[in-house]
């Protein structure tokens, strides 16, 4: 009797195509598990900005109990279980080798932690000439305060309240390499220059000033190395001089010098720590336009930074001597340059001008980037 049972070479070629498909559709699974939108929680206005919850992908049989589902809905009663086993685990086999490959071949940063690849995106654009990179996040934002600060310019008009509590801040932030890799070594120095701008553009009665500007350039040297420290994985350091002020004369005048170190510490892939500790260089006591601000100020902060999901979230908490503040800060990408962004601040020394007064502002705007994100 002839034997119309297809022969194992047969099922091998059958199977081989199921799996074919099988493949597509994990490899689709996948693709949009990676760039699936997240949804987003409710956020409070006053205290906290919430991260996006992504919703759990539905529990699906493994790969191997799929492919043998299907095998065995077509299989002849003549082929063995063990023979389709064997078979779906060459082709996964297959499958698993294309997917690995495919994984190999992503940039190097998407495969990284977040500091990491922050570093790795920065480094292949410092090697270009004239290269700039940003610094600290640019943005722009609309604010609104609660109790502005309104003593430095009562005496200046007649009006009672002459600080509207909505205004503009934007700020913008840069650094460029001036000597790579220093007599052979990886230590880099860079310069930088920061700005944040305090802008009443709605205070039509004052023709829309700019309340306040701080100026902050900086010259320091950077290490990404990475280093162990008692079980902390330390990401890259930078040791430097920064100078900060706000340009105005007398009794407005901010300024501080300071000798400023900060490390960046990774915990997990998506989670890291900014520190930053600073010594403030001794003034004359004549010259000494704010000699309390280390009470506000305090001798460093500390934030952590949380980039799941593309999302970037940060908490930074700076104790002084006498006083505590807090940010927290939210942004999501809404295009390939711009990235929606949220910012919460309590606390004193929110601007130089406004050192020694409790502060309470939340902004929303726009975005070019943040302390750490996915890219």
């Amino acid at each position: 009797m002839k034997n119309n049972n297809p022969s194992p070479h047969a099922w091998m070629s059958r199977l081989a195509s199921v799996n074919l498909n099988l493949s597509t559709e994990r490899q689709e699974q996948s693709m949009k598990m990676k760039f699936r939108a997240p949804q987003f929680a409710a956020w409070a206005l006053a205290l906290l900005i919430a991260s996006p919850v992504v919703a759990p992908s539905p529990v699906l049989a493994s790969d191997l109990d799929r492919c043998m589902l299907k095998a065995i809905a077509s299989a002849d009663e003549s082929t063995s279980i063990g023979e389709l086993r064997k078979a779906c685990a060459t082709a996964l086999d297959r499958v698993s080798i294309e997917e690995e490959k495919v994984l190999t071949s992503l940039p190097v940063y998407e495969q990284q932690d977040v500091i990491a690849s922050r570093y790795e995106v920065e480094s292949e654009i410092e090697e270009r000439p004239f290269a700039i990179t940003a610094n600290l996040p640019n943005y722009i934002l609309y604010t609104v305060m609660d109790q502005p600060n309104q003593a430095p310019f009562e005496d200046q008009t007649d009006s009672v309240d002459p600080v509207q509590d909505d205004e503009m801040q934007f700020q913008v932030s840069i650094k460029a390499p001036v000597w790579r890799q220093m007599f052979g070594t990886n230590f880099d120095t860079f310069v930088s220059y920061t700005s944040r701008s305090y802008w009443q553009l709605f205070n039509d009665e004052f023709s829309a000033p700019f309340r306040e500007t701080n100026y902050e350039p900086e010259v320091f040297v950077r290490d990404f190395s990475e280093y162990d420290l008692l079980g902390l994985k330390i990401a890259g350091w930078s040791l430097g001089f920064n100078h900060q002020s706000n340009g105005q004369s007398q009794r407005y005048s901010r300024s501080w010098n300071r000798i400023m170190a900060k490390s960046a510490i990774s915990i997990t892939d998506d989670l890291g720590v900014l520190a930053r500790a600073w010594y403030r260089i001794p003034e004359d006591e004549e010259d000494d336009d704010n000699p309390g601000m280390h009470r506000y100020y305090g001798y460093g902060d500390l934030r952590a930074v949380w980039a799941p999901n593309r999302n970037t979230v940060t908490a930074m908490l700076r104790p002084g001597t006498q006083e505590t503040s807090f940010e927290l800060t939210w942004s999501y990408p809404i295009s390939k340059v711009f990235r929606i962004y949220a910012q919460y601040y309590n606390g004193y020394g929110e601007s130089l001008l406004d050192y020694d007064y409790d502060m309470e502002r939340f902004g929303i705007g726009i975005a070019m980037n943040d302390y750490l994100q996915r890219f």
